[in-house]
């Protein structure tokens, strides 16, 4: 999360006007992340996180939005979509689409261990299984007709080996014909987009890039933040924690098994991507934060390494 565009507070209490809340008493950017604006609303007696949506039209929202109610409804832990007087959830501020969601409580984790990745692994499963019968389909923006556009664009600004690196691994890709379990996954499930107290997972948080896909995909994205270490490798000890707690709720098929080595270069393709984009592209901000794009190619480097033992 970041802060791309400027709210006033008192634009932000006008604004507030069409919302059943205790009047604002403060509010504050919220630095972490990358696409959008964030903010965090004080009241009287509680707390909310404001997005505006950067890039996103407002036709392209309303399925977070139904989304994060199924969960809520389906006693998931994770923001719950604030409506408005007239019973919608999606306004505009600052020209931009905006949505104001529950605030949860809990802190995110830089240093996991094997009982905090126990505990998304089995929090992720219960995703999978509560999201199971919410029917709405969105695709992922994100998937390797992204990648390898969006690569395509970066090669003239990369170093020779990584755009190598780049195009083998693109052309790996196409190469691979997945028939995989699909459904709802939340897409970006980062340290920094899990919320704990007292050692347990208290919410999910940021579900902008959840979309219909392999669901192994989501466990890969997972495990390749969760269960790393430094140079990308996998923490033998995190990782049998997470996958064990996931596998006691949703047990992988012979496919999946099969395609497991597969799909964690396809995540780690997928970041290194989108992180080179954003180092390369650096999009101007009162407030901005960029990840480094070489955490990311160490990870895909290790997995092919992995998989080529």
């Amino acid at each position: 999360m970041s802060v791309y565009t400027s709210v006033n507070i008192e634009e932000l209490k006008d604004w507030l006007k069409d919302y059943v809340l205790d009047d604002l008493t403060d509010y504050q950017g919220i630095k972490s992340g990358i696409t959008n604006t964030n903010y965090f609303l004080m009241t009287k007696h509680d707390q909310f996180v404001l997005t505006l949506f950067e890039k996103n039209t407002i036709e392209d929202l309303p399925y977070f939005v139904d989304l994060m109610s199924h969960l809520a409804t389906h006693a998931f832990l994770c923001p719950k979509p604030i409506l408005k007087k007239n019973g919608t959830a999606l306004s505009i501020l600052k020209n931009k689409p905006a949505l104001i969601v529950s605030c949860l409580k809990g802190k995110e984790l830089t240093n996991p261990a094997e009982d905090h990745c126990e505990s998304v692994g089995r929090s992720l499963a219960e995703l999978h299984i509560k999201s199971a019968d919410f029917e709405a389909q969105h695709q992922n923006t994100r998937n390797l007709t992204w990648i390898k556009k969006t690569a395509e664009a970066l090669l003239n600004e990369l170093p020779e080996d990584e755009g190598q690196l780049l195009k083998e691994e693109i052309s790996y890709q196409e190469n691979r014909l997945y028939d995989l379990p699909k459904a709802t996954i939340h897409g970006d499930l980062f340290k920094d987009n899990v919320l704990f107290l007292h050692n347990e997972v208290s919410g999910f948080i940021d579900f902008y890039y959840a979309c219909t896909d392999y669901l192994i995909l989501d466990v890969a994205i997972a495990v390749n933040d969760w269960c790393v270490n430094e140079d990308g490798s996998f923490d033998a000890a995190r990782l049998t924690a997470f996958l064990s707690a996931y596998k006691n709720i949703r047990s992988f098929n012979e496919a999946e098994e099969k395609s497991w080595n597969d799909i964690l270069r396809l995540a780690s393709l997928r970041f290194w991507v989108s992180r080179l984009n954003d180092f390369y592209h650096i999009k101007e901000g009162e407030i901005t934060f960029t990840k480094d794009p070489n955490h990311f190619k160490k990870i895909l480097k290790q997995r092919i390494a992995e998989h080529t033992r």
